[in-house]
């Protein structure tokens, strides 16, 4: 018996990541998924739940939220690590400055700051593990130019004509799109109407 879907899950959109080599996209380099319509909380919101639920009001969670922000960048700041209980710990993360990762020394002048790194506590970190996602597939998108000739290429290698819908499905764009750059290569000389039947094109044979 097939197993039943979750639901509720978080959702989520996944698509591919390409390496850039100059203006071009090169070659996949992985897949990356983000969290679809993610919106944020704002401290004001938290501050007037957190009143609702006991006596303080939300003027005094702010109060009491902005004193722990000054005492969290003061630690920060002295290099010590920030326990925030059973969320987790910050920690100033530390490095040398460009161009300084071969020398043969080092001095003050050549440290900076790179960032705060956030560690989850086992608290958070099971929480985590804990939450289900919803993802239909890789969304797709339109291939880059160079992508698009060797896509083309190899369509003609094994058909002989095209139409809108077939570039569109070929590569991953709108009809309407693909309609509109047709007629670009059409313009450009590369295609031509096949003479059979209205929106189908062929490659232009050299004479």
């Amino acid at each position: 018996m097939a197993k039943k879907k979750k639901e509720g899950g978080i959702r989520c959109l996944a698509h591919r990541t390409y390496l850039r080599s100059g203006s071009s996209k090169t070659s996949v380099q992985g897949i990356r998924v983000d969290i679809m319509g993610s919106q944020k909380t704002e401290l004001s919101d938290m501050a007037e739940s957190i009143g609702y639920a006991n006596t303080a009001t939300p003027a005094d969670v702010l109060a009491v939220w902005g004193a722990m922000e000054h005492e969290i960048m003061r630690a920060l700041e002295n290099g010590r690590r920030v326990s925030l209980g059973r969320l987790g710990t910050l920690r100033l993360e530390v490095g040398t400055k460009p161009g300084k990762s071969t020398a043969r020394s080092i001095t003050s002048k050549d440290i900076e700051a790179k960032g705060i790194t956030f560690t989850p506590s086992k608290q958070l970190a099971q929480k985590l593990k804990e939450l289900t996602f919803e993802c239909d597939g890789i969304a797709s998108h339109p291939l880059s130019a160079l992508h698009t000739e060797e896509a083309l290429t190899e369509y003609f290698t094994t058909h002989q004509y095209i139409s809108a819908r077939n570039y569109a499905t070929l590569c991953h764009c709108s009809e309407s799109t693909a309609r509109r750059r047709i007629a670009q290569m059409v313009s450009e000389g590369k295609l031509v109407p096949s003479g059979i039947a209205k929106g189908l094109y062929k490659l232009k044979v050299e004479s």
